[in-house]
């Protein structure tokens, strides 16, 4: 993998912050490189993963908050556990995408 591929295989990674779903895609189809598309996917797949967690811990409270029956706090709980672990797994995905887009850039 050339530079230039290097950087736009590092930029996938890097778009967490800034266009998580985008910049990846656009990678994909613009590029011709096999290994740049194959990281194109990878960061596009980590990028997904909060969002599908968001829907589901969204799920869980609009459950849990039809749920509620006065005197049981246990829905409450079980969706603030949720979303710690959601906050979690956001933060560990953030940093796989930053330790990802430096070892692609250091391999260049």
């Amino acid at each position: 993998m050339n530079r230039n591929q290097a950087i736009i295989a590092s930029l996938c990674y890097f778009s967490v912050f800034i266009a998580p779903i985008i910049v990846p895609i656009v990678a994909y189809f613009v590029v011709n490189e096999k290994e740049t598309k194959r990281h194109a996917i990878r960061s596009l797949i980590s990028h997904i993963v909060p969002f599908v967690g968001w829907l589901v811990l969204f799920i869980a409270f609009l459950g849990g908050a039809v749920a509620v029956d006065g005197d049981s706090l246990l829905p409450v709980f079980v969706i603030i556990a949720g979303a710690v672990i959601y906050f979690l797994v956001v933060i560990g995905i953030i940093i796989w995408n930053v330790i990802q887009g430096i070892k692609v850039l250091r391999a260049a």
